[in-house]
């Protein structure tokens, strides 16, 4: 499991708990590590959502099917972040979403749910890691509110500036971009066409510059 430390000190859930606590937070959190190949299927929709924990290496897509039976993808999930503790704490009976392994992945599956048990009797890593995950709750919570608002918008270009909003910005005013143009086309529910044509005419326009992944916003107003 120490291998699994450096990924844990760059996770925001793991902050203000001393690396000497590690191993015995894990054993209290039942840790298990496992591998999924390229492709290979984490968790179906329907299952009984008590799959949860962190990405050590490689990537997940979150994605679930809409009412035509299209798999719509929602999220990437890179090392460093959390899956499936929202599901795990809140006892989901049956999976919402499809968890898929875009890459290799090594996964480190943790029982969140022992955090809401003999509360009295945890030690002060675990009440400590108690209340990063309320936070990353909230947080979750929060970009929940912008995935609808996003989606709430009717013109393709409303949803794309509400989702550039959503990108961190590098000191060079450079975002980048985490979806390719399919996955952010599935994203914001548009037609792949149309949302290339939007970003073009955004270009031309000089609203935006990109190349490749990254995009800088050129008019300072559009974001407004």
């Amino acid at each position: 499991m120490k291998k699994a430390f450096p990924v844990m000190k760059t996770c925001p859930l793991f902050a203000g708990i001393a690396e000497s606590d590690y191993e015995n937070l894990l054993a209290a959190l039942s840790a298990k590590e496992d591998f999924f190949p390229k492709n290979e299927t984490v968790i179906q929709i329907g299952d009984s959502g008590k799959r949860a924990g962190l990405v050590l290496s490689g990537v997940l897509e979150v994605s679930f099917y809409d009412e035509n039976a299209t798999l719509v993808s929602v999220t990437r999930i890179e090392p460093g972040n959390v899956f499936g503790a929202m599901m795990l704490c809140a006892k989901v009976t049956d999976s919402p979403i499809h968890l898929r392994a875009v890459s290799d992945c090594t996964l480190l599956f943790l029982d969140f749910s022992r955090l809401l048990q003999n509360v009295a009797r945890q030690s002060a890593a675990e009440t400590q890691l108690a209340a990063n995950l309320l936070g990353y709750f909230a947080r979750r919570s929060f970009l929940l509110t912008q995935k609808i608002r996003i989606l709430g918008q009717k013109k393709l270009r409303d949803k794309l500036k509400l989702y550039f909003t959503t990108l961190p910005k590098q000191k060079n005013g450079i975002r980048k971009l985490p979806l390719s143009k399919t996955e952010l086309a599935s994203f914001l529910y548009a037609d792949r066409s149309a949302l290339s044509r939007e970003l073009s005419r955004m270009q031309e326009e000089g609203i935006i510059a990109m190349d490749g992944k990254e995009i800088v916003i050129l008019d300072p107003d559009f974001l407004d």
